[in-house]
């Protein structure tokens, strides 16, 4: 850790067991919030699905698999993606308006995500033996970017209907008040928060901000009168709440309900597999983050250069073998996260090692929640609070889109890339899912996804016509 009088670890170096332990248990608290608000959101559409427990557990499992994936050269963290959250909205919708089982909607997502997983291996293996370019022709910036925006705007209606709580035509202003509450503690503490460990965690400190201002004020209103007393009453019902088991989400529960509908499959291959589309280039970004601060650490080190940048083939690899572990250990699907590599900056700590035992811890604590039955302490988390997080995280996604946008150098006065652009955003912003029978939809994502690539290619395909 001290060659040259420098702190810090390189990706194939190794703390000792201890400093490791204490190192994973930070770089496990970056990424629980995240990890686990994902599955609470998902479970918010009128239909829970995620253990919470399996959640864990099952980020645990794939970042252990990415790390042996990509021979432990790429220090990452696997967690639950937002971006997936708007396509399973749908499915979830789907099911509840239909009257579908929960295993039946999480069997269908399931199958689904595995082929978004798919898709992140065939985009890595197409990188690694046919180049990088190959992928920028079918999904360049202007649909990457316009997919990740319209995946964080695709749930504002939802998320302004949770926030003003509408009943009887009246708004519910101490919902509106602790939403925001929440947004605002986020936003002001990613603004002045820079250094330390503290500067990591703002959506846990907003989540906490939240919660207590909920208790205070909003939980005893819900009664016919303002009361404390309604406090105990909705705590109560948190403990009554049904709990949804490790094993009841596992895949041989949910695929075979699942394959009793596939009509639902069909929605949710439809709503999700784009999915990959907008992670990709979110993955991309990731490698090269890491790759700079790892080249960094290494030059003050007087070591090597770890040509991680040129590892974006056994990410995406890496990050689809993730996929498809998480799933099938009844978790969301998801990615890289970028707050573990913030924290692994900030800190100096780029050891896989530490990322081995970070899985581990995962799977421990997953495992305890589910034997302690604790993981429905989720619901702790009020709507309000959820609805406030959600403000932040789903406007952060469609602004990250139209950063990449930005990093791609986008011509928007092109007219090939306005057509694919308007198709996008109008098809997947204006239609939520578009009827073909009466068990059947297409989701307005996965036509607006598919639609332009297909558009691009078609216009791409014109604007190479030779004039005579």
């Amino acid at each position: 850790m001290n060659k040259h009088g420098v702190v810090g670890y390189l990706p194939d170096e190794k703390p000792s067991l201890g400093k490791a332990i204490v190192f994973a248990l930070q770089q496990f608290l970056v990424m629980l919030p995240a990890t686990v608000l994902a599955a609470i959101i998902m479970n918010g559409f009128g239909m829970e699905i995620y253990s919470i427990p399996a959640a864990i557990l099952a980020s645990g499992v794939a970042t252990i698999s990415f790390l042996l994936i990509t021979g432990f050269k790429i220090p990452l963290y696997y967690g639950s993606s937002f971006s997936y959250i708007g396509a399973v909205a749908i499915v979830v919708t789907y099911g509840v308006n239909n009257l579908h089982q929960s295993s039946s909607v999480l069997g269908s997502v399931l199958i689904a995500s595995v082929i978004s997983g798919f898709m992140s291996i065939g985009a890595g293996l197409l990188i690694r033996y046919f180049g990088k370019d190959k992928i920028d022709k079918v999904l360049p910036g202007h649909i990457t970017g316009m997919i990740a925006m319209i995946i964080g705007l695709s749930l504002a209606g939802n998320v302004m209907g949770g926030i003003l709580n509408v009943n009887n035509n009246q708004v519910d202003w101490l919902s509106v008040l602790v939403a925001l509450v929440t947004f605002l503690t986020i936003s002001i503490l990613t603004v002045v928060l820079k250094k330390g460990f503290i500067s990591q965690i703002p959506i846990l400190i907003g989540l906490v901000v939240g919660v207590t201002l909920s208790y205070l004020l909003w939980v005893p209103s819900l009664g016919a009168t303002w009361s404390f007393e309604n406090l105990g009453t909705y705590l109560q019902g948190i403990n009554d709440a049904p709990t949804i088991g490790m094993l009841d989400v596992m895949p041989w529960v949910t695929i075979p309900a699942a394959l009793n509908t596939p009509n639902l499959i069909g929605i949710a291959i439809i709503a999700i597999f784009p999915i990959a589309f907008a992670t990709i280039p979110e993955s991309a970004a990731h490698v090269n983050q890491i790759d700079l601060y790892v080249n960094n650490l290494s030059k003050d080190k007087e070591g090597k250069d770890y040509m991680i940048r040129e590892m974006l083939d056994d990410n995406l690899i890496g990050d689809g073998v993730g996929d498809i572990v998480a799933v099938l250990l009844g978790g969301p699907a998801g990615t890289n996260y970028g707050e573990n590599v913030s924290a692994s900056a900030v800190t100096k700590n780029f050891s896989s090692y530490v990322f081995f035992i970070t899985g581990i811890l995962a799977i421990l604590v997953g495992l305890l929640l589910e034997i302690l039955k604790l993981g429905d302490l989720s619901l702790i988390l009020t709507n309000p609070v959820v609805q406030g997080v959600s403000l932040y995280l789903f406007g952060a996604i469609a602004v990250q889109g139209i950063a990449l946008m930005i990093e791609k150098k986008v011509d928007i006065f092109d007219p090939k890339i306005i057509a694919v652009m308007a198709f996008i955003g109008i098809v997947g912003l204006g239609v939520a899912s578009i009827p073909v029978t009466e068990n059947f939809v297409l989701p307005g994502i996965g036509v607006a996804a598919i639609g332009g690539i297909l558009l691009n290619l078609l216009l791409n395909a014109f604007s190479n016509i030779k004039k005579d």
